[in-house]
């Protein structure tokens, strides 16, 4: 994709939003906003969906393990999320077999399996894809290389896998089909509100190649909105530190979460595993012809670019893929990691193996004011439900901005691939 070279008419340029943020959550409030015939600005320092929203875990799922923490709303959300993507993505977002391998010891046994996965689908309104089977014994052979010993049974569901980084791009795409103006190297600077109620910002945006002017330098640059919105994920508290008029969010806590890929493929369907370790869920998924292991949970502590993979975490993942499938012989090719924003945990004895796992994984959208927001910040945030938080974000925003001039319903807009 492209970004738009338009540049505003004059330095000046008035929008009715600016969004600072082109992960998946900026580029569906984007496309939200647009929808609904307000003028858009995205900023977006490198290129649309290159942070965190590429360094996910490839799913689009409803979040069965967290089941366990009682997020029922969070999961029935995404389930329907799911289902909707399904349609209208079908090139990015498709369905696949997962596969929970149940053995002697695990933390979860077959009988608590079976009640999650009752109410997994029932959140799912019963339909086809939210259904689940026990494997029968006479096949567990099929499943290649999975470790036998100790096996007690395996379930079968189905949750779905996405390219995040396209993903995110084809809704960026969307968006600016409605309107929305989209900048790729734009760094926002800060924003201030001005005796007016308008909010201005500056930012600085890379010159575009044959700019003698410029001399192939970034210029400053200055727009007005009426309503700022801070989707910078992992940023998200600096880019707050910028807007000195809007109170500061939530105490938040990046946790990296790492992957690794090796070279050889181990099926078509994924793996959902106990870690041998701290019984932390891990997925072992087929991805473009190798194989993904995933994912770690460790704070993760100074400038957000910073994150990658640590020794101690590939190999942790490394032994939870060969503990389930000892004869795998792939090697490992790459290693990356994103952050997750989370509420800062209340740690204690009991959380030490696992000190995030009951941490709340639903975005806290944060605003300045209820009534009339000039600023909504955005904290933490699931790929599979972005559209909820832009109609969240969308309903907090006609309280600024009004009703708008058209109503397009972003559900019935296809996704396409480049």
């Amino acid at each position: 994709m492209h970004s738009n070279s338009q540049q505003p008419e004059k330095p000046d340029s008035s929008y009715d939003a600016i969004i600072v943020g082109g992960g998946i959550q900026g580029s569906g409030c984007a496309q939200a906003l647009a929808a609904r015939g307000f003028s858009v600005l995205l900023l977006e320092k490198n290129k649309l969906g290159t942070g965190t929203s590429r360094r996910s875990s490839k799913l689009i799922h409803g979040g069965l393990r967290y089941l366990e923490t009682a997020q029922f709303t969070l999961v029935r959300k995404s389930l329907n999320e799911r289902a909707l993507l399904c349609e209208l993505a079908p090139e990015l977002v498709e369905l696949k077999p997962f596969y929970l391998p149940i053995y002697k010891g695990y933390r979860v046994g077959p009988l608590k399996m079976w009640a999650g996965l009752a109410l997994y689908s029932l959140l799912g309104s019963l339909r086809r894809d939210a259904r689940f089977k026990r494997v029968p014994k006479a096949q567990w052979a099929s499943l290649p290389g999975l470790k036998q010993q100790g096996l007690r049974c395996v379930y079968q569901y189905y949750d779905a896998q996405t390219d995040d980084q396209l993903l995110t791009r084809a809704v960026a795409r969307s968006a600016q089909g409605l309107g929305a103006q989209i900048y790729e190297a734009a760094t926002f600077h800060k924003a201030t509100q001005a005796d007016d109620g308008m909010v201005d910002v500056s930012y600085s945006q890379q010159a575009e190649p044959g700019d003698a002017a410029a001399g192939g330098q970034s210029v400053d640059r200055t727009a007005r909105c009426k309503l700022l919105i801070n989707a910078a994920g992992p940023w998200v508290a600096a880019v707050q530190e910028k807007m000195p008029f809007a109170m500061q969010g939530p105490d938040i806590a990046l946790v990296q979460g790492a992957h690794i890929e090796l070279d050889k493929p181990i099926s078509e369907g994924i793996f959902y595993v106990e870690s041998p370790d701290d019984a932390r869920a891990v997925f072992i998924m087929p991805w473009q012809g190798r194989t993904m292991v995933g994912t770690t949970e460790r704070r993760h502590q100074g400038d957000p670019a910073d994150s990658r993979a640590s020794d101690d975490e590939v190999a942790y993942l490394q032994r939870t893929l060969l503990h389930y499938f000892p004869d795998y012989q792939g090697k490992l090719v790459d290693q990356w990691a994103g952050l997750r924003v989370l509420p800062q945990p209340e740690l204690h004895a009991a959380a030490a193996k696992r000190p995030f796992s009951r941490q709340a994984r639903d975005t806290v959208v944060h605003c300045d004011n209820d009534d009339a927001p000039r600023a909504i910040s955005l904290y933490g945030g699931k790929l599979t439900a972005y559209r909820v938080t832009a109609r969240k974000v969308m309903r907090l925003a006609s309280k600024t901005l009004g009703e708008g001039e058209r109503d397009i319903d972003t559900d019935s807009l296809p996704l396409m691939r480049e």
